[in-house]
């Protein structure tokens, strides 16, 4: 399946939030790199935990920045964030049940989740940001 390549399209007009967006987006491609037969469970469920401990950093972090800014959509926002992180601990408990290959439908997800949350979602505040350079 086909990386997420970083461009300038995906900045959110925050340093900060751009930042913690192209490490998670490095944690999703590190699972795209893994073969897709013959895998560890152990190293699926390294990724999607360390995936799951910095999203919960970066929602936090995004969160805040948009209150701060009294951001209109905010409840949105939060609601979007709280998805993923139920989908995401379901993930992580699937892969504790051992993997032995990733799920395409796992890929696909993440993948399409997060550019999705980045191109449509958090390009909604970016007016808001840009400016104040958070």
């Amino acid at each position: 399946m086909e990386k997420i390549l970083w461009n300038d399209s995906f900045s959110v007009g925050s340093t900060q939030l751009d930042q913690q967006h192209r490490r998670i987006t490095d944690i999703i491609n590190q699972l795209l790199d893994q073969p897709t037969d013959g895998l560890n469970s152990r190293s699926v469920e390294a990724i999607l935990n360390e995936l799951s401990e910095f999203v919960h950093v970066h929602f936090e972090t995004e969160e805040r920045i948009l209150a701060d800014i009294h951001y209109v959509d905010l409840a949105t926002q939060r609601k979007e964030h709280k998805g993923f992180r139920q989908e995401l601990a379901h993930l992580c408990l699937e892969a504790m049940a051992d993997y032995r290959s990733i799920p395409r439908g796992v890929l696909f997800y993440l993948r399409g989740w997060w550019l999705d949350h980045i191109l449509v979602k958090d390009m909604q505040y970016r007016p808001f940001l840009v400016g104040g350079r958070r």
